[in-house]
């Protein structure tokens, strides 16, 4: 507060809003008798993904071709990846890559080409993590490190020890650079008990989910 010419000044802050993650666009709805699922709804950066489901009224031997729309979502293009309408009416492409968080989507190459619903895929960062020491004397400071991919300099990675009510930030740091492919990250802490800890980075972005480390174990000695 500011008093100017007599008058009270009252200065009001008001906190930006978060932005929300954008969500993939509604597709079309589809051909009903070109059916498509995943594997997996969520996978860690690196991973693949089978497409699968049932062309129906198909011929045997028709392609069907898996087409993604990653973030941003600008539209779908062939993922170079194809199949063919097995003699029971199903198709199934395995190894799709995922990079990012994608809708995807079948094209039956029939005539006319007929293309299905779109199934979501989200991408979870992939977080490495290592210790300097993992017996430790109490009250020691043990470094935690590890690398992020793919890259996102500058986001939040919090270090966490499991209690008996679930995981706790007891640590944060920020990643940096590490090149154009992944982020690293490393920070001190105090070690005074063992335990169990782990490490999230934080996606912030719309491209990405968080990731989350194997969790290793501290023995104080």
């Amino acid at each position: 507060m500011k008093r100017i010419g007599g008058v009270l000044l009252v200065l009001v802050v008001c906190a930006a809003p978060a932005i929300a993650a954008k969500p993939p666009p509604k597709p079309p709805k589809g051909n009903p008798n070109l059916t498509i699922g995943s594997s997996a709804s969520a996978v860690t950066f690196g991973r693949t993904v089978t497409l699968s489901g049932t062309a129906k009224n198909t011929a045997a031997g028709t392609a069907v071709e898996a087409q993604a729309n990653p973030f941003p979502y600008s539209g779908f293009k062939s993922t170079g990846k194809t199949s063919v309408v097995d003699p029971n009416g199903n198709y199934s492409i395995p190894g799709v890559v995922v990079s990012m968080n994608t809708q995807f989507r079948v094209s039956a190459k029939t005539s006319p080409p007929s293309e299905s619903a779109a199934v979501f895929v989200r991408v979870r960062l992939r977080v490495s993590f290592k210790v300097s020491d993992s017996t430790p004397k109490r009250g020691a400071l043990v470094r935690f490190s590890g690398r992020v991919a793919p890259a996102h300099d500058g986001k939040p990675v919090l270090i966490q020890k499991k209690t008996a009510s679930g995981y706790k930030t007891v640590a944060r740091t920020t990643m940096v650079d590490n090149g154009s492919a992944t982020s690293k990250y490393s920070k001190r802490v105090k070690i005074r008990r063992s335990g169990t800890y782990r490490v999230i980075a934080e996606s912030v972005d719309q491209d990405h989910q968080n990731g989350t480390s194997r969790a290793r174990i501290l023995k104080v000695h």
